[in-house]
């Protein structure tokens, strides 16, 4: 069995053709538009690759397979991949540090202060992949385990529409769920950054939105899954409140240095189900990345 996370594996083997690199692709996930150093639409062809070297200190809403276990406090280190590619109206982003996971798209439409993206497909979660088909779930323990690591991979499609303001950015986005029907998600978000010295400091703020169907796909307990220590739940529609506070540094030609700390608020449709068990995530990232 292997579990790949699509927003990290998926898009790397996408992003391999991505030469030539360099430059800065047109469309982005507002988390890297704001981190630009000259925000706005940029119309040259190519592409860019950056690997990093990260530590990650995170509290997370969701439940581990052992009940006693439940701090959800980790501290991990990894190596983090961003890679894009822009050829004329057609774009391919994929950042480790994005709000919204892989994306593939095409402009409709561009300006000094706007850019509007169709998004073809945006690309995000996980999907467990099996070599010979797994037997059922049969004692409390497996349905308890089978139900934590069940996939969570959706593939939508739809719109984003981007604004630009100065040195602040506005992002909406609203896609659906082609991969299974498994609902709508939307957002909106406000960013700004900030030059002192050689620092540059970002902030971003906004909210998400999960349809009911959406929500259930990923915070629900069926009637098959149901037990003991997951109850059967139905999850309603949420808005989500979340916001990112971060700084980047240039160490030298090729390097730089960043952080960025994102805390996300979840509503009682999202807390109450037995999925999760706090409220709110906060994630602490820091790293070191070349730039190619």
């Amino acid at each position: 069995m292997m579990n790949k996370g699509v927003s990290g594996v998926l898009w790397l083997v996408l992003a391999l053709p991505c030469l030539p690199i360099g430059q800065r692709v047109l469309a982005a996930d507002i988390a890297d538009e704001v981190r630009a150093t000259e925000p706005g639409p940029a119309s040259e062809n190519g592409g860019f690759l950056e690997l990093g070297l990260t530590a990650t200190l995170a509290s997370r809403i969701a439940q581990t397979p052992d009940a006693a276990d439940n701090d959800n406090f980790d501290l991990e280190f990894g190596v983090a991949i961003s890679a894009g590619y822009r050829y004329k109206r057609l774009f391919l982003e994929a950042s480790e540090s994005g709000f919204d996971g892989l994306n593939l798209g095409v402009t409709l439409h561009e300006s000094a202060r706007w850019s509007v993206d169709l998004l073809l497909a945006n690309i995000a979660g996980s999907l467990t992949v099996e070599s010979d088909e797994p037997p059922p779930p049969v004692t409390e323990e497996e349905k308890n385990r089978a139900t934590l690591e069940r996939d969570s991979l959706f593939i939508a499609a739809g719109t984003r529409v981007t604004g630009y303001f100065g040195d602040s950015i506005v992002q909406l986005r609203l896609v659906s769920d082609w991969y299974d029907d498994n609902g709508i998600l939307g957002s909106a978000r406000v960013g700004r950054q900030w030059q002192l010295g050689n620092w540059n400091l970002q902030a971003v703020g906004g909210a998400r939105y999960y349809s009911p169907r959406f929500n259930n796909y990923l915070f629900g307990v069926s009637a098959d899954e149901q037990t003991q220590r997951f109850p059967r739940y139905r999850a309603g529609s949420a808005w989500i409140p979340e916001v990112e506070l971060g700084a980047s540094m240039p160490v030298s030609r090729d390097w730089v240095y960043t952080t960025r700390l994102r805390f996300r608020l979840y509503p009682n449709s999202i807390s109450n189900s037995p999925l999760v068990d706090d409220s709110a995530d906060a994630i602490l990232t820091t790293g070191l990345h070349y730039v190619f």
